[in-house]
């Protein structure tokens, strides 16, 4: 089994599809308490580290874990300083050229990591706006800075590969789209590259695969747990849980239990808009005086009713906030989509239980990479590994999957 250390973990939704893939997540660091308190309740086998990156030496993760070697790390910095890169300016020492923006320091640390413990493989995952940022140096940047070779001999660089992932593509009810850098060690002589996609358009989830058989509910309504008879047959949720049956959790999770449907107040004015609305209907379109005075000079997205035969819009972080942007598409529940209903949308498997606030899960749910889209990458990378293992040193191949 493939040991894996986990960067910028979150909950753990890129670890839950790894785990699902057969990956032994030995360690992974977050620095976000209820996020830690989340991912240990799930993968309790998994040791757990609440730390800044930036202030944890690799050598200090080490000698907290016991674990010295990696085939595998994971991770994808938080994004906030690719949004604002403004010129490109020399850093030196291999680490690219776009600026000095002090947030780019966490994308920084997870090359650190990576030519600290020097993996057989990698996977960084951000927005996908990277990709093409100043017209792709960005990216051009990042791979250089995976690819760069010590000329001491300290560290060998990596192949890299990026492209553009669409999480739609490979079972999740949502259209969020991702940028994955993946990299195999120079000195393994193969190169890497990307998944290609499993379901074609025709056969894309919606979000009526996704909660279409959950209980209906009111405003801060739900329980922590309340019995369910889920529909194990239908296609989508037998994809969900059937692999994260096999996870060891301690969670206590009941078969015919759900956890976490629950949801936040709405005001009365907000649910009158909520009944009437059509599904991704403009807010303009409405009587004005339903318009609250705050929105009628814009943000016309702002109340946004999700289509039962459609994906998802993206699942984001903004979701602990308010859930304006995501009202269930039942008008009669005249709700935004409770903590289960977003994790259905992001993947998460029914026993997969979040811990915290409900704010808290909200946010924990948005920043997470959908497990659904971790797990389709983890089998990818168990085939370059697999050959990795299997074929002897010899010029660059490539692994296409």
């Amino acid at each position: 089994m493939y040991k894996v250390l986990d960067l910028f973990s979150g909950c753990g939704g890129l670890g839950e599809g790894f785990l699902q893939a057969g990956f032994d997540i030995a360690a992974s660091v977050e620095i976000d308490e209820k996020a830690c308190a989340t991912q240990k309740f799930n993968h309790p086998e998994t040791q757990v580290l609440q730390a800044d990156l930036t202030q944890l030496a690799p050598r200090d993760l080490s000698l907290a874990t016991g674990i010295t070697n990696f085939d595998l790390i994971i991770g994808g910095p938080p994004c906030q300083g690719f949004s604002l890169i403004g010129t490109r300016l020399g850093t030196g020492k291999g680490f690219g050229e776009f600026g000095e923006d002090p947030r780019n320091k966490l994308y920084k640390e997870f090359v650190r990591y990576v030519r600290y413990f020097q993996p057989k493989m990698f996977l960084m995952e951000n927005v996908p706006g990277l990709f093409s940022m100043h017209k792709g140096a960005v990216r051009e940047n990042i791979e250089q800075d995976f690819s760069f070779d010590d000329p001491e001999g300290l560290f060998v660089g990596y192949h890299v590969v990026s492209d553009i992932v669409k999480a739609v593509e490979f079972g999740v009810p949502q259209s969020r789209e991702r940028v994955i850098f993946l990299g195999v060690r120079k000195d393994l002589n193969i190169i890497p590259e990307h998944p290609r996609a499993v379901f074609k358009e025709e056969d894309f989830f919606t979000v009526q695969d996704a909660i279409g058989d959950l209980p209906k509910l009111d405003i801060r309504d739900g329980e922590f747990s309340v019995k369910n008879t889920p529909r194990n047959e239908a296609p989508y949720l037998k994809l969900l849980n059937t692999n994260a049956k096999r996870i060891k959790r301690d969670t206590g999770f009941e078969d015919g239990y759900l956890y976490n449907h629950t949801t936040r107040f709405q005001n009365e004015r907000d649910r009158e808009i909520f009944r009437i609305l059509e599904p991704f209907q403009n807010l303009k379109t409405l009587d004005p005086d339903l318009i609250p005075i705050r929105l009628r000079n814009g943000f016309d997205d702002f109340y946004r009713k999700l289509d039962y035969k459609k994906p998802s819009p993206t699942i984001i972080a903004h979701l602990h906030k308010d859930g304006l942007a995501f009202i269930h598409p039942d008008g009669n529940q005249a709700r935004s989509i409770s903590v289960r209903e977003a994790a259905r949308l992001q993947s998460f498997p029914d026993n997969f239980v979040f811990i915290g606030p409900q704010t808290a899960m909200f946010k924990q749910i948005g920043n997470a990479v959908p497990p659904l889209l971790a797990y389709h990458l983890g089998l990818h990378i168990k085939k370059t590994l697999d050959a990795i293992n299997e074929i002897p040193a010899r010029e660059p191949i490539s692994t296409r999957s």
